[in-house]
């Protein structure tokens, strides 16, 4: 019975032209080996539908024998069914293979859900012959579904009940999927084929809520953390419902959100109950009425006083029905101490008493302490319903008190915070659990010791009296300045955003110092020489920071006093360099150290040189040469530009002098002048010397100015504008387009020249916009009868489109980059500019190397220190840098700082290798602009041990590259590198 079944064939019913080889096909013995062991029912049909074949699991599955199968197998199985089998069956014979479902009626009366195909069988000559049929039990899964739906169904039902929804969030789609209580609850018709986005359901939250929700619910998502809270729906018919929802953030295998899924509640009618409850509460006035003490109760639930007695007002000044109605208690609390305040309420919930004092202000701005005992009231679930308390007033007690600590804390003669304060702050700064940076200054007063000696200590101590006042105006709630001994005071500045924050306040004291003291008809000068360290950098405790903060002091002295100098190991070469370069700015120009480069200008259409720009260069001893992005700001805020702008004047018309007296052709020479050289009254009388000291013709001088400086003082500068125009000085309008007002600049003031900035010459041929904003600025020009240069062109692109809106004048690199002295006289005499083709003639890196180097597809990050200049030890904090390729001989990497190309500038670096933290020394040997970033290569300075090791860990370094480009355990940067830098600067 096991065997494969085959029903007799009977010729008659097929027609006449099947032969034998398609009734073979039908009887095969091949059916039995594939199909016996099969565990679906596989038959085959003739043409008439009559059963010629089957395999047992036909017997298993339909629960019939070999006799009742070679009844009529079509009407036993699926009289239920007749007209779908014979629809289907007509199908298949017509060579269309059919799929359907449908329910069997077994011999013992049970239903069976069966899953058939159809298969026709072809001839040779493409007909009919019969069909391969396939039933498959289904009963389980059709009752699987069923069991499905009905959960789904009660669970529904559930949500209906409770008024619970629940929903699912997509983030990347930006998709929810609501059950349909959630649609219900939102007062939403699902059929409506309403999509609810992120931003469709934050307009269902009541605008009172929008802004909460918002918060906590990209909050949740941005920190990967569960939310719960209650907010209003403004539902679509207008009604305004409560409810309570909360949610679980889902994350993808990368620990990144991908879905949000929660459930929200209806919780409008606990919200009316609380309200209900909160109006019938009991109300307790067993409350004296006739003590100074103020005696009050409040109710928690309607957040409002219940009972307040007149000792309140006694002690506070507002009455009874204002803090009822108008005044909040919370309002009159001291500033100061409403945190402690605060902090401490919780407790009340917790049935503990309050026993505390805190000051408040009177209603007639007088500050009264007060002793609060607060009582709370619990009921019988233990939730918080009531707080009852009574307030007196202690002022005098307290004022006593406080007088006795003012004195134990302050320094006597200046009233500012004596050591003891200053050694508890700086000791709770350094212990603190949570500890903060914090910046030390510490200054002594110069010439105090001289003024108490010659004039006397009344006259001394009056000057102090002066000095804390003054120092008092730059400082903030952020700091404290205590006065240590007779002349040394210290600072501890604290919470400041800006890095150089504590750099910035040294200098404004040494400025604040430059004024006269005026003390009993003396005029009184003194200076400060200011140390300063940091915390943690330069010590983790109070003794080690006082320490390094009087060593930077002492060598502040040595340097000559009125400066202030940083302990060093606090800097990473960035702030060193900064620091560095603004100390020596100041003697830059009495050591020759600034000189002039020049930009020419042509015509465009010509290539004739008719003008160009002088550009002020700093070769500093150490850095080498300094960009003016960072030098230029410097003088600025030091105003040491007016002194630099003079000598780029002096130095520029000293040049013309040269030049004509050595034949050489001359064209007008633009200088950029400072906003603030044009509010000193003397600089026309500056001009007027410079130009008859040198011979100059001022038809050779062009000055060019930004909008700032039309912005400063409006008046001075047009009077200012127009008597360099009468001396025959032009003026040229530098950067325009990029300001709020330049089309009024150029109504109101007489300008020669307008310069039309480089970051819309750039985007020429990439922007429309900006194509059209410089044919704009060009026909404007024209119309005034102005000169147009473009600056910044570097490409034939850039020179065709301006030669078509036939600008005047081009600047840029195309024709030249700026050139020193020598090569600027040498254009001069050339007169004609050719177009430079190949503006990046770098040389090729990989010539400069020595030995092999591991090309490193993800950078890697290092921390980078300087630790010697010309053979003296540094001792700087750490930079990070990256780190692009490495060998045995140096490595290449990639910086934001500008750096010198020295090898007496010692520099190491610090990374992790494959576990192994690796330090390396050694000199940058070449450095190159990539992207307003900076590509050094190092060499190494190494000795032989050092040597073999590095080769040893960099061979299975590179093993391992080859398997994974991002080996374990080293400090791999995956993002962007350029990105990557340009944010940390």
């Amino acid at each position: 019975m096991g065997r494969f079944k085959f029903l007799k064939y009977k010729k008659k019913d097929y027609h006449s032209e099947t032969n034998i080889d398609d009734h073979y096909l039908l009887n095969n013995k091949t059916f039995e080996s594939l199909f016996e062991n099969y565990p679906d029912a596989v038959f085959t049909l003739d043409r008439n539908g009559h059963l010629l074949n089957y395999n047992s699991s036909v017997k298993r599955i339909f629960g019939c024998d070999d006799n009742d199968l070679k009844r009529d197998f079509r009407k036993y199985l699926f009289k239920d069914n007749q007209v779908q089998r014979t629809n289907r069956l007509q199908k298949a014979l017509n060579g269309e293979a059919q799929k359907f479902t449908s329910v069997v009626r077994l011999k013992n009366g049970e239903l069976l859900h069966a899953e058939v195909s159809y298969t026709p069988i072809f001839s040779g000559d493409k007909q009919v012959l019969g069909i391969y049929g396939i039933a498959r039990d289904i009963t389980k899964d059709v009752e699987n579904e069923k069991a499905i739906l009905k959960i789904k169904s009660n669970l529904e039902l559930a949500q209906q009940v409770a008024k619970i929804g629940s929903w699912e969030y997509d983030i990347i789609e930006d998709e929810s999927f609501w059950s349909n209580q959630t649609y219900q609850i939102y007062g939403i018709d699902e059929a409506s084929g309403y999509v609810p986005t992120y931003n469709k359901v934050l307009k269902r939250i009541h605008p009172d809520d929008q802004e909460y929700f918002d918060f906590i619910f990209t909050n949740s998502i941005k920190n990967c953390e569960s939310y719960n809270m209650e907010f209003r729906i403004s539902r679509v018919d207008g009604s305004t419902i409560h409810v309570y929802e909360q949610a679980e953030v889902i994350l993808d295998e990368n620990k990144q959100p991908i879905r949000i899924i929660g459930f929200i509640q209806d919780i409008t009618k606990r919200k009316m109950v609380e309200n209900k409850l909160s109006e019938s509460e009991q109300r307790f006035k067993n409350i004296y009425t006739n003590l100074e003490a103020g005696i009050w109760s409040f109710d928690v639930s309607r957040n409002e006083f219940i009972l307040i007695s007149p000792g309140v007002e006694v002690v506070t000044g507002y009455t009874s029905d204002q803090f009822k109605h108008d005044i909040a208690w919370e309002s009159i609390i001291h500033g100061d101490d409403l945190p402690k305040y605060r902090k401490l309420q919780p407790i009340l919930q917790n049935g503990e008493s309050l026993n505390h004092q805190y000051r408040i202000i009177h209603k007639c701005g007088e500050i009264r302490w007060v002793q609060d005992q607060t009582i709370p009231v619990l009921d019988d679930n233990g939730n918080l319903i009531r707080i009852d308390g009574i307030i007196t007033n202690i002022t005098e007690l307290k004022v006593y008190e406080e007088r006795i600590t003012h004195f134990a804390y302050h320094d006597i003669l200046t009233n500012l915070p004596n050591k003891r304060m200053f050694d508890d702050l700086i000791q709770s700064l350094v212990k603190s659990k949570d500890p903060i940076n914090f910046t030390l200054l510490y200054l002594n007063l110069d010439r105090l010791g001289n003024i108490n000696d010659t004039l006397g200590y009344e006259i001394g101590d009056k000057l102090l009296q002066e000095f804390t006042k003054r120092i008092n105006t730059l400082l903030d709630d952020t700091s404290l300045i205590a006065r240590l001994d007779g002349d040394e005071f210290s600072i501890i500045l604290y919470d400041f955003k800006e890095k150089e924050y504590p750099v910035a306040i040294a200098r404004e004291i040494i400025k604040l110092l430059k004024e006269p003291f005026y003390v009993d008809d003396y005029e009184l000068y003194i200076s400060s020489s200011i140390g300063i360290s940091n915390f943690p950098h330069d010590g983790e405790s109070k003794e080690e920071l006082l320490k390094n903060a009087r060593a930077a002091l002492n060598r502040a002295k040595e340097m000559g006093k009125n400066n202030y100098q940083i302990y060093s190991a606090s800097l990473n070469i960035s702030s060193f360099k900064l620091y560095t370069l603004e100390r020596d700015l100041h003697k830059a120009i009495q050591n020759e150290e600034l000189y002039l480069d020049f930009q020419p200008r042509v015509d465009t259409a010509t290539g004739k040189m008719v003008s160009a720009e002088a550009l002020v260069r700093w070769e500093h001893p150490i850095w080498g040469q300094v960009s003016p992005g960072e030098f230029i700001p410097l003088a600025e805020e030091s105003e040491l530009i007016l002194d630099i702008g003079d000598w780029v004047l002096e130095k520029v018309c000293s040049y013309l002098q040269k030049w004509s007296e050595n034949k050489s052709p001359i064209v007008p020479i633009s200088i950029n002048v400072s906003a603030k050289r044009f509010l000193r009254n003397d600089l026309i009388s500056k001009m007027k010397y410079v130009l008859e000291k040198t011979n100059t013709d001022p038809k050779f001088i062009e000055l060019e100015i930004t909008e700032t400086t039309l912005v400063y003082n409006e008046e001075t500068v047009s009077q200012v504008i127009q008597s360099l125009r009468e001396m025959g000085i032009r003026i040229a309008l530098d950067d325009f387009g990029t300001g709020f007002s330049s089309l009024t600049y150029l109504k109101n003031y007489p300008i020669d020249t307008i310069k039309i900035d480089q970051s819309f010459i750039q985007n020429i041929n990439i922007a429309k916009s900006d194509e059209m904003i410089i044919k704009s600025i060009i026909f404007l020009a024209k119309g005034l009868d102005l000169n147009v240069v473009a600056e910044g062109v570097e490409t034939n692109d850039q020179l065709t489109f301006l030669k078509q809106q036939e600008c005047d004048e081009i600047q840029g690199y195309l024709f030249s980059k700026p050139v020193d002295e020598k090569r600027f006289e040498q254009l001069l005499k050339n007169k004609v500019l050719k177009v430079n083709n190949s503006l990046q003639n770098q040389e090729n890196i990989e010539n400069r190397r020595k030995y092999y180097r591991i090309n490193l597809l993800f950078p890697l990050s290092s921390n980078m220190s300087l630790t010697s200049i010309n053979g003296k030890s540094v001792e700087l904090g750490k930079t990070e840098v990256l780190i692009e390729d490495i060998g045995i001989g140096g490595l290449r990497f990639l910086s934001n700082i500008n750096l010198p190309v020295r090898p007496d500038v010692i520099l190491e670096f610090e990374t992790l290798i494959m576990e192994h933290i690796v330090k390396l020394q050694g000199h940058i040997v070449w450095k190159q602009e990539v992207n307003d970033l900076y590509q050094y290569g190092l060499q190494f300075t190494i000795n032989e041990v050092e040597r073999d090791k590095l080769v040893k860990l960099l061979n299975n370094f590179q093993i391992q590259l080859r398997k994974n480009p991002l080996v374990q355990d080293c400090h791999f940067i995956q993002e962007d590198k350029m990105n990557y830098l340009k944010i940390k600067k």
